[in-house]
């Protein structure tokens, strides 16, 4: 049984650190405090998805405030990834490198204006979370991840790279519910979180590819040749990640 009171120590934790996180990167400007920032409201999130069991209750929704503070930060965070991307890839584009800088001055600035709301914002959300939080059976959560499970297996054994994005987030929803549950559950799982952990990190390559790729088409500041061969390595890192997905039944559960 998932109980209120590990749900409870678990929320507090999340609340507590993304509180944190916002205060140091309205302070600093620290990218990684943004990153840590949104993967922390992901993990809300992803709880949320977990709240879908509880039987004939209200689940834990995610407020309109917390996914503007999610919206906004990740303004910030798209415009430092294609900054990072246009430079991983040897992609010259003056116009879209100053544009993406003054999005990321800008918008730091907005945040900042807004920290002390953004700041009750969370404090409220958490309140309204603890208020809500109700037991889960352990059949229920080992059915959920199953269902979790087979979704993901559908999408990485194809040979179709449609929905990898989505079966990233899929995973990665999995890998933080996985977090909250207690030892004993973990145990009778027996999930292979390093190989979910690898597959993700996978997809994410691939996408940061496919993010280049359509950079250079969209911007035209690339040649041919240089387009091609990002949708050659685009290809190459999908072809990688069906590659890994053989066997998958056997892999993500952990053998004796």
């Amino acid at each position: 049984m998932l109980k209120r009171k590990r749900q409870r120590k678990y929320l507090v934790k999340r609340c507590l650190e993304l509180r944190d996180q916002l205060q140091t990167f309205a302070a600093s400007g620290s990218q990684e405090a943004l990153h840590k920032l949104r993967v922390e409201i992901k993990k809300l999130k992803a709880f949320s998805k977990m709240t879908e069991l509880y039987k004939g209750e209200h689940e834990v929704t995610i407020k309109k405030n917390i996914k503007r503070i999610f919206h906004r930060a990740g303004v910030i965070r798209d415009a430092n990834i294609n900054l990072q991307m246009i430079k991983q890839f040897d992609i010259h584009h003056p116009a879209f490198n100053a544009e993406a800088t003054d999005t990321i001055r800008k918008e730091t600035a907005k945040f900042r204006l807004h920290k002390t709301d953004y700041n009750d914002d969370v404090r409220n959300a958490m309140s309204s979370f603890l208020k809500s939080l109700h037991p889960v059976r352990n059949s229920d959560i080992k059915h959920w991840v199953n269902r979790q499970l087979k979704k993901i297996a559908i999408v990485v054994t194809t040979t179709s790279t449609d929905q990898l994005h989505e079966a990233r987030k899929r995973i990665k929803n999995l890998v933080y519910v996985h977090g909250i549950l207690n030892k004993p559950l973990v145990s009778s799982l027996t999930l292979n979180i390093d190989y979910l952990d690898q597959m993700q990190d996978a997809i994410g390559k691939w996408h940061d590819t496919a993010v280049a790729a359509e950079l250079l088409a969209a911007h035209n500041s690339g040649n041919k040749t240089k387009i091609t061969r990002l949708q050659k390595e685009q290809d190459k890192a999908g072809n990688a990640i069906h590659k890994m997905s053989d066997g998958f039944w056997d892999k993500v559960v952990k053998q004796d």
